[in-house]
C-alpha cells in the first residue's frame, strides 16, 4: 500500500549539554564524515500552499474569536503551517469547510498541550492540575449530564475559559461533518491522547524516562492518532463502524499513528534536548535504558521507524485481503 523512498538522514554530533544530559545538533561540524541510515516514508503528495494559507488564514480569524490569537500564538501558526500538514497529510480533501474544521481541532488539541501540559510561558497550572485540567478539556467535548444547577456551573467555566471554549467550539464544526460514529471516534481518540499527555507528566514530575517499551506503549496513545483517522471524514465518506472496529483495520491504524509520532520524535529531538527540562522522545529513551551515545540512540530510533513502516506493509495488504471493501481500502490508502 505504501511506496517506500528512502532519505538520507543526518546523525547529531554530541555536544555536552547543561545538568550533564548530552545534547544534540542536528548540522555536523564541517569537515566530519556525516553518518547516515536510510529512513522510509511514504511519498509526499503534492503541495496545495494556496488552499495551506486559506486554512491558516481561517484558523487565526478562528483563534482571534477564542481570544487565542496572542502574538506567540499566531507566530506558532506561521511556524507550524497546520494548513500545510492537513493538505499534505489529507490530499484527498478537497472540501475547505471540512478541512478548515480538521485543522481548528488541531489546533485546539496543540493549545490544551500548550497551556495545559508543557513547561512554557503560557502554562497557567502546576503540575499536580494537569491531570484535572486534561479531564476538563476531555469534558469540553463529551459533555457531562449533571442537574441543572451544576451543569450550569460547567458550562460558565467551559465558556469562561479559552482553551476550554476552543475545544468545544472546534468539535462542534467538526461534528457538522461528521456521522455520530465518527464522532464518538474522535472522542475517544482524544481521550486516549490526554491519557498519554497525563502519562508523561507523571514521568516528568520524577525526572525519569520510561523502558523503552513502555514509552512507545504510551506513544501509541500520546500520537497523532486523531488527526489520522479523520481521514474518511475529510474525503467526505465514512468507512462502516463494523469495519473501522475490525482488529485488523484498527492495528493498522494504531501502527500509522504511532509511526507519525516517532517520525516527529526524529524531527523534535534536537529542540527537546536543548529545552528545559526532560527530553522525551525516542531517542532520549533508548540512550537512557541502553547506554549509549544519542547518536546511535538516533539511529536506532530511525531503524524502529522503518520495521514499523515495513510492517504496516504488511497489515495492509493482509487487512485489505481479508476485507475486500472498497471502504477498507479507500480508508486504508488515506491513512
Amino acid at each position: 500500500m505504501i511506496e517506500l523512498v528512502q532519505h538520507d538522514t543526518p546523525v547529531p554530533s554530541r555536544q555536552q549539554h547543561t545538568d550533564g544530559v548530552w545534547g544534540t545538533s542536528a548540522c555536523t561540524p564541517s569537515g566530519t564524515q556525516r553518518r547516515t541510515t536510510p529512513l522510509y516514508c511514504p511519498p509526499t503528495p503534492p503541495e496545495r500552499p494556496e488552499l495551506a494559507a486559506e486554512l491558516n488564514r481561517r484558523v487565526i480569524v478562528w483563534m482571534n474569536e477564542m481570544d487565542l490569537g496572542t502574538e506567540e500564538n499566531v507566530a506558532g501558526v506561521y511556524d507550524h503551517d497546520p494548513g500545510r500538514g492537513i493538505t499534505l497529510c489529507h490530499p484527498g480533501g478537497d472540501d475547505v469547510e471540512r478541512m478548515t474544521a480538521a485543522t481548528k481541532m488541531i489546533i485546539a488539541e496543540t493549545v490544551v498541550d500548550d497551556y495545559f501540559c508543557e513547561t512554557n510561558s503560557r502554562r497557567a497550572a502546576d503540575d499536580q492540575q494537569i491531570g484535572p485540567n486534561l479531564s476538563m478539556a476531555q469534558s469540553a467535548i463529551d459533555a457531562p449530564c449533571l442537574t441543572g444547577t451544576y451543569q450550569a456551573l460547567w458550562e460558565k467555566r467551559r465558556n469562561d475559559d479559552p482553551v476550554l471554549r476552543a475545544q468545544h467550539d472546534a468539535f462542534n464544526d467538526l461534528k457538522r461533518f461528521s456521522t455520530p460514529a465518527q464522532a464518538r471516534r474522535t472522542t475517544h481518540d482524544i481521550a486516549q491522547l490526554y491519557l498519554g499527555y497525563n502519562a508523561e507528566n507523571g514521568w516528568r514530575l520524577i525526572n525519569r524516562l520510561p523502558p523503552v517499551w513502555q514509552y512507545l506503549a504510551n506513544r501509541q496513545m500520546n500520537s497523532f492518532r486523531p488527526c489520522l483517522a479523520l481521514t474518511d471524514m475529510l474525503d467526505g465518506y465514512e468507512i462502516p463502524p463494523e469495519l473501522y472496529a475490525h482488529p485488523l483495520v484498527q492495528d493498522c491504524t494504531a501502527r500509522a499513528s504511532l509511526i507519525a509520532t516517532l517520525h516527529n520524535d526524529l524531527a523534535s529531538c534536537e529542540r527537546e534536548i536543548r529545552g528545559p527540562g526532560l527530553p522525551f522522545n525516542l531517542p532520549a529513551a533508548i540512550r537512557a535504558e541502553e547506554h549509549i551515545p544519542l547518536d546511535e540512540a538516533f539511529i536506532k530510533s530511525c531503524e524502529v521507524h522503518n520495521e514499523l513502516i515495513q510492517e504496516l506493509e504488511t497489515d495492509t495488504e493482509r487487512t485489505t485481503a481479508a476485507l475486500p471493501d472498497p471502504a477498507v481500502a479507500r480508508y486504508l490508502t488515506g491513512l
